[in-house]
């Protein structure tokens, strides 16, 4: 099963919309619905809001092997692109990449306050 069917199926038995989910995840209805028909896959920290949100552990989302990532709507003439991602990993690597990807976005927030207080100057 894809990560955004396991969405869908998390999100539904905790009755909530996609709005809902959106909301608390903070990002757009149309962000979750594309996740959830399988157009877009979330990164590590999405992921670990969705989970946290849905109130179930990050590997649930993640078990049972290969997850394929079709993208024949956006194919080029003939071309088709298929993306597999082997999920199999001892579950330490993900804390680190998700450490590495909070540390990230803390940067980013923090360079964007400092060019808005400079921008202001």
């Amino acid at each position: 099963m894809s990560i955004g069917k396991k969405v869908r199926q998390y999100r539904e038995l905790k009755n909530l919309s996609q709005s809902d989910l959106a909301f608390g995840v903070e990002v757009s209805q149309s962000t979750i619905s594309s996740l959830e028909s399988d157009k877009s896959i979330p990164n590590v920290v999405m992921l670990n809001r969705i989970a946290k949100v849905l109130d179930v552990d990050i590997n649930d989302l993640l078990q049972y092997g290969n997850i394929v990532q079709n993208n024949s709507d956006k194919a080029v003439g003939n071309v088709h692109s298929q993306v597999t991602i082997n999920n199999h990993f001892p579950e330490n690597i993900l804390e680190v990449v998700l450490s590495n990807q909070e540390k990230i976005t803390h940067l980013i927030d923090t360079q964007n306050k400092l060019i808005e207080i400079l921008l202001k100057k």
